[in-house]
C-alpha cells in the first residue's frame, strides 16, 4: 500500500513537471547595465537573472533584467512597475550615448533632438524590451508598443549600419580571432558587438560589460 502511495505520487510529479508551463523567452536586447536596478550594487559572477513576464505590456514582455541577489529580484517582482520605471530612467541615460539617428523610426521625415544634445529629452524616449527607441509623438509611441518585435529589429539595424564603418576591432572581442567575411553582429542597448561565431555571441549577451570594456579600451 505504502509503495503504491509512493508510486502515485512519484506519477502526479511527472505529470505536473510534463505540463509545467515553459520557462520565458528574452526578447529585444539583453541586459545593457552595469548596476542592479534594487540595490545600485555592480553585479558580478553570481548575478541573478530574470525575463520580465507580462501579457499586457508588449514592451516589457520577455525582458531581461539582471540583480546583484536573489534578494533584490524578489524585492523587484514585488514592486515590478517601480523598478522597471527606474531601470528605463537609466537605459535612456545610458542608450542616448550610442543611439544612431535623430530622426523618429516611424516617420523617418520627423527629425528629433540629437540623442547627445541637451534638448535630447524632449523626444519622445522609450525603452521596448530593453531597446531605447525614439519618436516624434504619442501615435508614434502606441504604433511601437502595439508591434514591440518590428521596430525593436528596426532599430537595431540602424544601429549595425551606423556603428560597423567605425567598428574599432577587427577581431572577436571573445575568442580574439578574426572576425572573417561572416561576423556575427549582436546589438546590446545601442552598442554593436561584433564576434566570430554565434557561441562567441552568446557569451557577450551573458556578459555585455566584459564585451564593452574591451570596445572602449580599443577605442582609446
Amino acid at each position: 500500500m505504502k509503495t503504491t502511495a509512493i508510486l502515485s505520487f512519484a506519477a502526479l510529479v511527472a505529470s505536473a513537471l510534463a505540463f509545467r508551463a515553459p520557462e520565458a523567452t528574452m526578447k529585444g536586447s539583453p541586459y545593457c547595465l552595469a548596476t542592479c536596478p534594487v540595490s545600485g550594487e555592480k553585479l558580478g559572477e553570481g548575478a541573478v537573472t530574470i525575463v520580465v513576464e507580462d501579457a499586457s505590456n508588449k514592451a516589457n514582455d520577455g525582458r531581461e533584467i539582471k540583480f546583484c541577489c536573489s534578494k533584490c529580484a524578489a524585492k523587484f517582482k514585488a514592486d515590478q512597475a517601480t523598478f522597471l520605471k527606474k531601470v528605463d530612467e537609466a537605459m535612456i541615460k545610458e542608450q542616448l550615448k550610442w543611439y544612431p539617428d535623430a530622426s523618429c523610426v516611424v516617420m523617418p521625415d520627423d527629425k528629433l533632438p540629437d540623442p547627445r544634445g541637451a534638448d535630447a529629452m524632449e523626444a519622445k524616449n522609450i525603452v521596448v524590451q530593453n531597446q531605447l527607441v525614439r519618436l516624434c509623438c504619442g501615435k508614434c509611441v502606441k504604433k511601437v508598443q502595439a508591434n514591440p518585435d518590428a521596430w525593436v529589429k528596426k532599430v537595431q539595424e540602424q544601429v549595425i549600419a551606423a556603428q560597423k564603418p567605425a567598428y574599432p576591432l577587427d577581431t572577436c572581442v571573445i575568442s580574439g580571432e578574426k572576425l572573417g567575411d561572416s561576423p556575427v553582429d549582436t546589438v546590446i542597448g545601442s552598442r554593436l558587438v561584433r564576434t566570430c561565431c554565434g557561441k562567441c555571441a552568446a557569451q557577450v549577451k551573458a556578459d555585455p560589460q566584459a564585451a564593452f570594456a574591451k570596445l572602449d579600451a580599443a577605442k582609446k
